[in-house]
């Protein structure tokens, strides 16, 4: 994404916001140790397990950031009277960013490795175009992928985005205040609407089953999402309306703080909120998942997490949360992340076929903050993580290098 002649600031970061990669690394490899730790019995009521059980909200980091990335060239365009992106090459990157590596991927799982069946062609349709979370039967809705439910979502996201723009375009053409204040209101109807969603699928009296589907959807996620776009639109105010930088973000101490801050609800939602030791576990009760539910705290932490990349000036650069974001081995990690979050869970699944080795219920007693020191230091266990990030790493490096990077230089066929 090419920064315009005002993003161009020696002190803030431009649309480049180098840590994003770092980020990326940081979510694709807590998806990954929470689905090793979930199958490897890891997961449980001790000091260790209680994080694990949480990692999965590392999809929350993903979700941010492409609020922030997608809807940031909307908001360049709308604040700074400036044509908004053209939509064909818009849909054309995108597709290429998400389609090909997923279906090499599912290629390779299903007709290669074996790891799971594709049960008729109807099937083949919706797991191949992402459409399966939306399938009337409760057994199509994840995919042969089962992590594949994140990037339906965000397709669905990316189709959301463009008409999202036009209507806050043409709202703000008769609007006679601030734009950024349009926007950051815009923000916050999103929000609202996303909560509105929640209260109606959790109070609607939908079945287990049917409330698991419509937890998939965009409306459910959307929140997430604004919390991005919000950080896009001050991003712009920023550093092309000279706005000032918000709560002092551009001080040295402000990443650690935000850092502690996020590591503070993280904390919160794995040892605080009263959810259960499983990575989908969470109270059906609209009080607890609009008060204390851990989807809120998995945006507070995706939140407090991304920030200190948006805000940036050579002070807070000198932080040690910039040096590693941007260490070599965390910016090739959040490189590879597209791959490292599509393979993982192909390698779980051959890693226990090939080595016959029942890596599940390690625990056998439930006293909170018990360590288990049987599972985390014993050698099938330290093995098991090794093999599985190895795998994952080597299969996702070859996936960017040999195939999505290439992939890659067509999006130059639109322009």
């Amino acid at each position: 994404m090419a920064a315009t002649g005002l993003d161009r600031s020696p002190s803030i970061a431009g649309p480049r916001f180098a840590g994003f990669d770092g980020l990326r690394a940081l979510a694709a490899l807590a998806v990954l140790l929470t689905h090793v730790a979930d199958t490897g019995g890891a997961n449980g009521p001790n000091i260790l397990g209680i994080f694990f059980a949480r990692m999965d909200g590392g999809v929350a980091i993903f979700f941010v950031i492409s609020g922030v990335l997608l809807y940031r060239p909307f908001v360049v365009a709308h604040l700074l009277d400036r044509p908004s992106p053209r939509l064909v090459p818009y849909f054309w990157r995108r597709a290429l960013r998400i389609y090909p590596a997923y279906w090499l991927a599912m290629t390779v799982v299903v007709y290669v490795l074996g790891v799971t069946e594709i049960p008729s062609f109807r099937n083949f349709l919706l797991d191949y175009s992402l459409l399966h979370i939306y399938s009337p039967h409760q057994p199509d809705v994840f995919a042969p992928l089962v992590q594949s439910w994140t990037l339906a979502t965000e397709v669905a996201f990316y189709l959301f985005l463009p008409v999202w723009a036009a209507v806050v375009l043409r709202i703000g053409r008769r609007w006679r205040g601030s734009r950024v204040t349009l926007e950051l209101i815009g923000v916050g109807v999103l929000i609202a609407v996303s909560t509105g969603w929640k209260a109606f699928v959790l109070g609607g009296g939908f079945s287990d089953a049917r409330i698991g589907q419509l937890k998939l959807w965009l409306p459910w996620w959307l929140d997430l999402f604004a919390l991005g776009m919000g950080l896009a639109v001050l991003s712009v105010a920023v550093t092309s309306l000279g706005r000032t930088i918000p709560a002092r973000l551009d001080r040295r101490a402000a990443p650690m703080l935000c850092w502690l801050g996020a590591l503070g609800t993280f904390w919160w939602v794995a040892a605080g909120a009263g959810l259960g030791h499983t990575s989908d576990a969470g109270a059906r009760s609209i009080a607890h998942h609009l008060l204390w539910g851990q989807h809120y705290l998995y945006g507070a932490t995706a939140f407090l997490l991304v920030v200190p990349t948006i805000f940036r000036s050579p002070a807070a650069d000198a932080s040690r949360i910039h040096r590693f974001l941007q260490a070599r081995v965390m910016v090739f990690l959040g490189t590879i992340s597209y791959g490292i979050y599509l393979w993982h869970e192909a390698w779980i699944d051959r890693y226990l076929v090939w080595t016959k080795l029942p890596f599940t219920g390690v625990y056998t007693s439930d006293t909170p903050f018990q360590w288990h020191t049987n599972a985390y230091f014993s050698a099938p266990w330290l093995i098991f993580v090794a093999a599985v990030l190895g795998l994952t790493v080597a299969s996702a490096t070859a996936s960017w290098y040999g195939f999505e990077r290439p992939i890659m230089k067509f999006k130059r066929l639109f322009r």
